[in-house]
């Protein structure tokens, strides 16, 4: 839900995605870091922190994103293989400890159980270092104020090139853009991509189980901080 032209397929632009990367660099306190990337892709975020010197551990389950996740940085990341929309496979994350975790790109949108998300954020406390940060996308913050400003009240954006649906009875949608828009069709089709937008209560209701806390919002690096609480 940003500015760029095509939100679904790259959630970032350059711009955002320089942001973003120095947002995480300014919160890391101590270097070289370990980070552990969720969802990374063909490594977006991964690249500009491992050609930083960062240790960079990226997991995806599209296998097919290897070779261009291991080209984008050099080969000097690390590439697994997984998935964590399941409770199985939030426990089969890398061990860690890990000086920053990261969910960037709207990864956390792509996750619709509130079991899941609670699972995969005590995966998360059990495997940051006692100092150590969890970094997502600030989703709650922008997608609600741009839809309680009434920008997706027809469901299709005012330049006509992108289209939000919504799945009935709940905060989630797919969203099309380019030749995919079509007014005609309001239903979402079997093999589109659905969303879920997260309110901050439900994430911060996660993170308590977890033993995390609210650390930060970022605005200008589009993204929300969480640590362990205090004793």
């Amino acid at each position: 839900m940003s500015s760029h032209s095509d939100s679904d397929q790259s959630p970032y632009d350059e711009a955002e995605t320089l942001a973003q990367v120095q947002g995480v660099k300014a919160r890391l306190i101590r270097g070289p870091s370990r980070v552990l990337d969720l969802g990374c892709g063909s490594g977006r975020i991964a690249r500009h922190l491992s050609l930083a010197g960062h240790h960079v551990t990226g997991v995806d389950r599209a296998s097919g994103h290897r070779s261009e996740f291991e080209l984008s940085t050099d080969a000097m990341a690390t590439f697994v293989v997984g998935d964590f929309s399941s409770t199985a496979g939030c426990r089969s994350l890398p061990a860690g400890p890990f000086d920053a975790i990261l969910l960037l790109g709207n990864t956390l949108a792509l996750i619709r159980e509130p079991g899941i998300v609670r699972d995969l954020f005590l995966a998360v406390a059990e495997r940051l270092d006692p100092e150590g940060i969890l970094v997502y996308d600030d989703f709650p913050f922008t997608a609600w104020s741009e839809l309680a400003a009434g920008n997706w009240g027809e469901g299709i954006s005012e330049d006509g090139s992108m289209q939000m649906i919504w799945i009935p009875g709940e905060p989630e949608f797919v969203l099309r853009s380019g030749d995919e828009v079509d007014p005609e069709a309001e239903e979402p089709r079997p093999e589109e991509r659905v969303l879920r937008i997260w309110s901050m209560a439900e994430l911060n209701d996660a993170a308590e189980l977890a033993g995390l806390t609210v650390g930060g919002h970022d605005p200008g690096a589009s993204m929300v901080v969480h640590v362990h609480a205090s004793p």
